[in-house]
């Protein structure tokens, strides 16, 4: 069994882990997307800038940990 340390550690490791997984899933959509844009030629980079999608921050991490704790605490 962890400490309670251990455990926050470890659900902030898994919401950071899984914030990484959805931006870079996000990342290959833009990429596919700006890749398109370029074959049809209306690749600008206000489109590009439009693509890049938005960085999860410490907030999110600490309310996705949250999150994944109200389904460790529920019996």
């Amino acid at each position: 069994m962890s400490n309670p340390y251990e455990l926050r550690f470890r659900l902030l490791e898994m919401a950071q882990g899984y914030l990484q997984d959805e931006y870079s899933r996000k990342e290959n959509v833009a990429m596919d997307a700006w890749n398109f844009a370029q074959e049809q030629g209306d690749a600008t980079t206000r489109l590009r800038k439009d693509l890049q999608p938005k960085s999860y921050s410490i907030e999110d991490i600490k309310t996705t940990a949250t999150e994944l704790y109200e389904f460790v605490e529920k019996k």
